[in-house]
């Protein structure tokens, strides 16, 4: 029985038969099932381009939530399970032999937590307030070849009795439910109405066209570097110099012209930054053709679509050379993803080993953008191989370089180029001029606090701002570490007083959906770590510099530097350190 033509399925019938790679048995027959007996009110969609992942189906039904599908046209004859020192494996056996393989039912959880912990950030937060929200977006197996008692048996030997999973008995229509176990819902009290559009945009990208309210403008130094073209590129510019703005001009511009964009940041909070800032650009272009994502959520989200598990060890270890390791195997000799132009947010952040795997997602254009900011190294990278002819390296000619800011107040430049020299640090991405047109005088103040009074002298500089008619979605804090933040964020919500921060003690994922739903459009007050505002931008910050280790001194004096360029307009520094005591003396200790 051939499907209905109803134009809830994405993309249409027509369209999936015609796909270069064409859905499986399996994938069809749920797909089929699906339109013939969801209502009318459920959309449903067949491999969609979720921000750089494609998820085989996924059924919708706005007010209520979402269910995920892994398909699998498996006979689970020839897999089994082993116990090993990583826990209980999954491997398939076959004329090569037995090999390891992704658990399908772990590889759908990758997809539900991209959703709700980056794509759609307010789930996250909705579940960590509330556990019983984790059901609105629901995830499911199916296996075609295999009957439902069967493929529970098999994941029951592994010691999962509630694995969702489903085999072909179950596309029958009086069985529905057991496939969408939300079908019977007219509504769900967990769904907010706002996430509707969210979700869709991820699932069905639309086509973009250039926005009247705050267009995308680039100064005639910007847009020479935001002009798309083949080969490697470094660009190094000064704090508030644009260099993300020229990034997302030129993804825009790349995706205009049909080009494939693979856009990388090191830091997961920034990715709303950039997503923002692509939408403001004069182009028209299909959100499709862009991809934006942190660096590790990249190797992820590559290391799951080839059924390979995340490496495991120390963690610097891990990320610096295992996880490229496992990319690159995983790759070898398969089909994978490629992009015209991979354009790198926050460089210097990055390792060689890490720019020569992402050699291997380029198309023959070869087109790379590296955007750096050496003062802002606060991981203390080896950023050598950006300047010195290296074997598998491309870089050629000289640096391009932004060194106007069009951000920064010209108190604080003057402010942020003192440190700068007096501290030591890269001088080739100083601020050399601000040209930022305000409409007020801001405010630098510098206070030397005592550590057990910092929730005082935090509540002060919010009262001072408030009275100055700052309002506190313009507001953000910069604290030392979690510990710290969270312990402010709960005395600030003890005074009655929303707080939008990155900060978690219990665990990391919870912290991460934290992160990812922390953006300047938020109305709460905001508080962060340096580390997660880096490359963000605020009217008021306030910045809390604790005692540290003097073996950390150089890591924290970029730390310093970074957190008091963040500032549009005023800035109030908290200063616990007596490394910055004597450079603080010259600046007012109060509002004036």
């Amino acid at each position: 029985m051939s499907a209905p033509e109803n134009g809830r399925v994405y993309p249409n019938w027509g369209t999936i038969r015609r796909l270069p790679n064409q859905l499986t048995e399996g994938e069809i027959a749920l797909l089929r099932f699906l339109d013939e007996n969801l209502p009318k009110e459920w959309l449903l969609f067949a491999q969609p381009f979720v921000n750089g992942t494609r998820p085989d189906i996924v059924a919708f039904r706005p007010g209520i939530g979402a269910m995920i599908y892994e398909v699998k046209d498996w006979r689970l004859s020839a897999y089994s399970w082993h116990r090993t020192t990583k826990g209980l494996t999954l491997h398939v056996s076959d004329a090569r032999g037995t090999y390891l393989v992704k658990n399908p039912v772990r590889q759908v959880a990758h997809y539900k937590e991209k959703i709700i912990g980056l794509l759609v950030p307010g789930i996250g937060e909705k579940i960590d307030d509330n556990a019983h929200a984790f059901g609105v977006i629901k995830t499911g197996v199916y296996f075609h070849r295999e009957t439902t008692d069967a493929a529970k048996r098999f994941f029951f030997l592994a010691g999962k009795e509630s694995v969702p999973v489903i085999g072909h008995d179950a596309l029958v229509s009086g069985k529905i439910k057991l496939v969408v176990p939300d079908v019977g819902l007219s509504r769900s009290k967990y769904w907010d109405e706002s996430w509707d559009n969210e979700l869709l945009f991820w699932l069905r990208p639309p086509r973009h066209v250039a926005e009247q309210a705050e267009p995308l403008k680039l100064s005639e130094e910007q847009t020479k570097h935001a002009t798309p073209a083949p080969g490697h590129h470094r660009l190094r510019g000064a704090a508030g110099s644009g260099k993300t703005l020229v990034l997302a001009y030129r993804a825009a511009r790349l995706a205009s012209e049909g080009k494939r964009v693979l856009i990388l940041t090191y830091n997961i909070t920034l990715w709303h930054y950039i997503h923002d800032a692509i939408r403001r650009a004069p182009f028209v272009f299909d959100w499709e053709r862009i991809t934006a994502v942190h660096f590790h959520g990249f190797c992820k989200d590559i290391l799951n679509h080839f059924g390979v598990h995340w490496p495991e060890g120390e963690k610097e270890e891990v990320f610096q050379r295992e996880v490229v390791a496992a990319v690159l195997k995983a790759i070898e000799g398969k089909q994978h993803e490629l992009w015209d132009a991979v354009l790198i947010d926050e460089g210097q952040d990055y390792c060689v080993e890490w720019y020569r795997m992402l050699r291997h997602f380029l198309t023959d254009r070869e087109e790379v953008l590296l955007v750096c900011d050496a003062m802002q190294n606060i991981y203390g990278r080896d950023n050598s191989w950006t300047d010195r002819p290296m074997k598998d390296v491309a870089f050629r000619g000289p640096w391009g370089e932004l060194r106007r800011s069009y951000r920064l107040p010209n108190e604080v430049a003057v402010l942020a180029r003192r440190f700068g020299e007096l501290f030591g640090l890269d001088q080739r991405t100083r601020v050399e001029d601000a040209q930022t047109e305000l409409e007020f005088r801001p405010h630098v103040v510098w206070c030397e606090i005592e550590d057990r009074r910092l929730e005082e002298w935090l509540w002060r500089a919010f009262t001072r701002l408030k009275k100055e008619g700052e309002h506190a979605s313009d507001m953000v804090f910069l604290l030392p570490n979690h510990e710290i933040g969270m312990r402010c964020a709960r005395h600030f919500e003890k005074q009655g007083i929303s707080v939008n921060h990155v900060f978690e003690i219990d665990g990391p994922r919870s912290t991460k959906r934290h992160k990812v739903a922390f953006w300047n459009q938020d109305s709460r007050l905001k508080m962060c770590t340096v580390h997660s505002f880096k490359g963000w931008e605020c009217a008021n910050v306030v910045l809390y510099i604790g005692a540290s280790p003097q073996s950390e001194s150089r890591r924290n004096d970029m730390l310093v530097y970074t957190a008091i360029t963040r500032t549009r307009g005023n800035l109030i520094v908290l200063n616990a350190n007596t490394r910055y005591r004597e450079f603080g003396e010259s600046l007012p200790c109060r509002w004036e």
